[in-house]
């Protein structure tokens, strides 16, 4: 189904789409990322925006199966789109935050409080989220008590070779710079990401990313926001863009093995609000990972 019929179905539903990307769907998703920002469109930030669903890659059974849920409880009118099916592209709704009444008990709190236990998953299905991944947290209050991640897609091989070392982290980049809610950055990370893929010159790229790297830098909001650990990954991500673009080694994506064992420690009593940014901070690429 093409784009202009789609419009038809819902034309302001359809100006936010929601994007959800499989394990091997990077390639579509930035593809659908461009086409989006060359209309000006800016993506759902939940299925409860829109009645389009835009579905990147080929999910594996388990992400397919959520992504169906989400489906279901699109409103209408609704439609289901692949990359591909978008012209100009290459190649009650559920909340995604989903809390279940019958899982909650009680427990104390660091204070000897009695407070509900909540079971949160957090994934696969969410806005600016590791296509693939699932956290689910064990809350008291708005505090982690534990957090178990589970990787229910995988595989298609990395798109982020070495060679695109740069656009990898002007993506992690621009993730992160979304979730916490600075979508100018965000945005201007993705372009820059996208010339880099696109084939401009380091040089040229250099000197455009130099005054973009300052800002997010100096940036007292973000840096009280983003504090200790995911401050420190992302002045990281900043320097080695920077390494990148002038030919320099870079620090190769964690494992997902490393990832899998450091984002459980890195939660635990984390709150609530800072568990996205945590998560975005580490940005973990399933597509790397094996099938099976």
């Amino acid at each position: 189904m093409g784009l202009r019929r789609s419009l038809g179905l819902g034309r302001l539903a359809a100006r936010r789409p929601f994007v959800v990307s499989a394990a091997d769907g990077t390639r579509d998703r930035l593809a659908v990322e461009r086409a989006l920002r060359g209309r000006r469109w800016r993506p759902a930030l939940s299925p409860a925006e829109t009645g389009m669903l835009v579905v990147c890659g080929n999910p594996g059974p388990a992400l397919a199966e959520a992504i169906d849920v989400v489906w279901r409880d699109m409103p209408e009118p609704r439609v289901r789109v692949s990359a591909t099916d978008l012209e100009g592209v290459a190649g009650g709704p559920r909340p995604a935050l989903d809390l279940d009444a019958d899982m909650a008990g009680r427990a104390d709190d660091r204070d000897g409080l009695k407070l509900d236990v909540l079971h949160v998953p957090l994934g696969p299905v969410l806005s600016y989220w590791p296509a693939g991944l699932r956290v689910d947290l064990t809350l008291q209050g708005d505090v982690v008590q534990e957090a178990e991640v589970t990787a229910v897609d995988s595989g298609g091989g990395t798109f982020w070779t070495r060679e695109r070392q740069a656009a990898s982290r002007l993506d992690s980049l621009s993730r992160l710079l979304h979730v916490a809610g600075w979508e100018a950055a965000g945005e201007r990370a993705a372009v820059l990401r996208d010339d880099a893929l696109t084939g401009a010159a380091d040089d040229v790229l250099g000197r455009r990313f130099a005054p973009f790297a300052r800002q997010v830098g100096r940036s007292r909001a973000l840096a009280w926001m983003t504090r200790g650990f995911v401050k420190e990954r992302l002045d990281g991500w900043l320097r080695d863009v920077g390494a990148a673009l002038e030919g320099r080694p870079v620090q190769p994506r964690e494992t997902w093995d490393e990832t899998a064992a450091a984002l459980p420690v890195l939660l635990r009593g984390a709150e609530l609000a800072a568990a996205r940014l945590a998560v975005a901070s580490l940005d973990p690429d399933l597509g790397a990972v094996a099938d099976g």
